[in-house]
């Protein structure tokens, strides 16, 4: 065997490796976010399950998708909607916002089995490049019955960690 060879080999070892583990946290996180499916209560500032319901989550299109509608039946006309489906090895996920734009973001496995992010990817329908449009956000699964998403925005091209909107969830029982 030559070093030419034993190089494509592992090389190809590598890339089959890796390709594997990539589909694996795809089928991973998508599960993760399955096991979602059903009704969300917001909970108030001490922790307190409210009458609210949060976020409706609904598996679609024999399995392949996952719907959820934030604050489902608002009053106040802020219901919106995203969309989560596999593509290839990765998920994605579509913000159907209030302000009228489609933030379109990749959700990733982390170190931390309890937690994913979702990374920008690209936007539909916005106003102005410097226009204001969610850019990230994590959600952080406290067992099967809890869980806290954040959301960053950016405006004029800049992300502010400080400004962020923390949504904590209990499935309703």
């Amino acid at each position: 065997m030559n070093i030419r060879t034993a190089i494509s080999g592992t090389t190809l070892l590598a890339l089959m490796l890796t390709g594997g583990a990539a589909a694996a946290d795809e089928k991973s996180v998508m599960e993760k976010l399955a096991a979602l499916e059903g009704d969300w209560m917001f909970l108030d500032e001490n922790g307190e399950e409210t009458d609210m319901i949060g976020s409706t989550f609904r598996l679609t299109a024999a399995g392949s998708a996952l719907v959820e509608v934030m604050a489902p039946g608002s009053p106040d006309g802020v219901e919106m909607v995203n969309m989560y489906h596999a593509d290839g090895d990765r998920v994605l996920m579509t913000h159907y916002c209030a302000a009228g734009n489609q933030p379109r973001m990749e959700v990733k496995a982390t170190d931390d089995e309890n937690r994913v992010e979702l990374q920008f990817e690209s936007v539909t329908n916005l106003a102005s490049p410097d226009a204001n449009h969610m850019h990230r956000a994590e959600y952080v699964f406290h067992g099967d019955d809890r869980l806290t998403t954040r959301w960053w925005s950016m405006q004029d091209g800049k992300v502010s960690e400080e400004n962020h909107v923390t949504i904590e969830l209990k499935r309703k029982k």
